[in-house]
């Protein structure tokens, strides 16, 4: 096996989040495979790693720190931020001239990024590619005025500007079909490769003792469509007074969403709670898992949440839940977006006793599929491929 010298280009690697927990664990992957892998950041800092980094793992930060700028007036910030896109080129180059790593790697959440890679590692013979961990429209500028004719206009021709220069990297790696059918306006490089299950826990409990409650999981943003969820259980909440919602999760949305809780008077019924390190211990004292997201990546929630035998209840949203559900057999798909379907679907789980548990069985049957041993090759031959075109 050839040994590759990757390096990984991302923001910071301190939120507890799922990009940062794979992109984490596929490094230190690759690295106890025998690869040299960097991670390298640009406003780490001092900030710890908010999941275990393999000694591994080189650990490299450019400390170009972006984030204080939004708290400054909008020209001073529009200035430095060109400064800093100019400080941060500089750094990268240097990086890459003097290491001359065999690939680089960054996500779609840095469009800029990917423009200084689609400029730099060309000149440099430096193959690079792009992973997509969230859905392609959600990077578009376009999507955020869709309602507005013209700014939808302007906002498309900054996409093709921006996002363009996907075309030059070597490699996009989409986690589902629907979403790299999007991105095919970009390039047709494509690989589809899903996230892998981290952790299948060897048992789980018995869920024969019901426990009457929901489990729900994912920043207090509004892609998690929270504010779904608590106006679909206020809809049936009359007619199964024993059950709770538990949400863990953190974000801007949290004042919000508690509001909205209020205003039906769920408080106790629905509860938002911290994010916990032992949220396989939650799956397992839960009846069954609800995605109410607008929008996807992959949802390694659905994932964990099967792995440890509860079945899901979840918005067939662009893109994920199609892929990892198999509806009516491991868990249940909801019209995206329909507040009252999804309603009744959470009610029949609630009074399907008999069939809950055997939908969770099933489903962590089924989602062996995705474990990390099967899914982690398949990153490995997507990188080797790349070196074996250059």
């Amino acid at each position: 096996m050839i040994s590759m010298r990757i390096v990984y280009v991302f923001p910071h690697y301190a939120k507890k989040a799922g990009t940062e927990r794979m992109l984490i664990e596929k490094m230190n992957w690759l690295a106890g495979q025998g690869h040299h892998v960097v991670a390298m950041s640009y406003e780490q800092g001092d900030h710890p790693f908010a999941f275990a980094l393999s000694p591994r793992v080189e650990r490299v930060d450019l400390n170009v720190r972006f984030f204080p700028l939004y708290r400054m007036p909008r020209i001073k910030r529009v200035l430095l931020s060109y400064l800093k896109r100019k400080t941060l080129k500089n750094a990268l180059s240097t990086f890459l001239c003097e290491h001359k790593p065999d690939l680089v790697v960054c996500t779609t959440y840095t469009p800029f990024v990917i423009r200084m890679l689609g400029r730099l590692c060309p000149s440099m013979n430096i193959p690079y590619v792009v992973e997509s961990h969230v859905s392609c429209f959600s990077n578009c500028l376009a999507y955020k005025y869709s309602h507005y004719r013209i700014l939808y206009f302007l906002a498309s021709l900054y996409d093709k500007w921006m996002l363009g220069n996907i075309s030059r990297a070597k490699l996009l790696v989409a986690l589902t079909n629907g979403d790299a059918s999007e991105w095919r306006r970009y390039t047709d490089k494509l690989f589809v490769i899903p996230n892998p299950l981290s952790y299948y826990p060897k048992s789980v409990l018995s869920h024969l003792d019901c426990h009457h409650r929901i489990l729900c999981v994912g920043r207090l943003h509004e892609q998690k469509g929270f504010d779904m969820l608590i106006d679909a259980f206020a809809m049936i909440a009359d007619q199964c007074p024993e059950w709770t919602i538990d949400i863990f999760g953190e974000g801007s949305e949290k004042d919000l969403l508690e509001k909205r809780i209020a205003r039906y008077n769920l408080e106790g019924r629905i509860n938002i709670n911290s994010p916990t390190d032992y949220i396989y211990e939650e799956y397992q004292r839960s009846d069954f898992f609800v995605l109410s997201s607008r929008y996807e990546g992959f949802c390694l929630v659905l994932e964990e949440a099967m792995s440890c035998g509860i079945p899901c209840v979840a918005f067939n949203c662009k893109y994920g839940p199609e892929d990892i559900i198999e509806d009516g057999v491991d868990g249940l798909l909801v019209e995206d977006g329909n507040v009252r379907a999804l309603a009744e679907k959470m009610l029949w789980m609630i009074t399907h006793e008999k069939q809950r548990l055997e939908m969770g069985r099933k489903a962590r049957q089924s989602i062996a599929r995705y474990s990390k041993e099967v899914v982690m090759k398949e990153w490995e031959r997507a990188y080797l491929s790349v070196l074996d075109s250059k």
